[in-house]
């Protein structure tokens, strides 16, 4: 699990935002790392892994360590972001 995934996880618990793990994990090659919860009445799901922005190509490249975030399933997903981007749209 890269760094921001893990930084924005120990955010949630030290704000006592609860959050779910849906990741789903094949090997070290093809992984997809998923925090989902829901804050004020959105719900944000924040990914990382084999194919989001951020993550990694494809199976077998370097994980870039950023974060893609999607909140109440609207509009385009935001890439590219670390853990403190996604902890201001939290608290926007």
């Amino acid at each position: 699990m890269c760094n921001e995934m893990i930084k924005l996880r120990e955010w949630l618990d030290d704000h006592k935002i609860k959050w779910w793990d849906k990741s789903t994990t094949y090997d070290d090659y093809f992984y997809m790392h998923r925090t989902g919860f829901i804050h004020k009445g959105r719900e944000f799901s924040v990914i990382n892994g084999v194919g989001s922005y951020g993550g990694c190509v494809c199976a077998g490249y370097k994980n870039q360590g950023l974060l893609e975030m999607w909140v109440d399933q609207k509009g385009e997903p935001r890439g590219y972001l670390t853990a403190e981007d996604v902890i201001k749209e939290i608290l926007r």
